[in-house]
């Protein structure tokens, strides 16, 4: 099975993270053929960001 990274930059992306993370899986829930692996990277966020990401 071939995999897809998606890899996104976060900066106090608290209230859009989970709903981020959501909508990336619905679409490879579509993609049967691909495994995908979802990397934030958090670039010092001074809100609850990482810990939403975490969660």
């Amino acid at each position: 099975m071939k995999l897809i990274s998606v890899v996104t930059g976060c900066f106090n992306e608290e209230d859009n993270v989970e709903e981020l993370h959501s909508r990336i899986r619905a679409q490879f829930e579509r993609l049967p053929a691909y495994d995908y692996e979802h990397i934030f990277i958090d670039n010092a966020s001074t809100d609850a960001t990482v810990q939403r990401i975490k969660a």
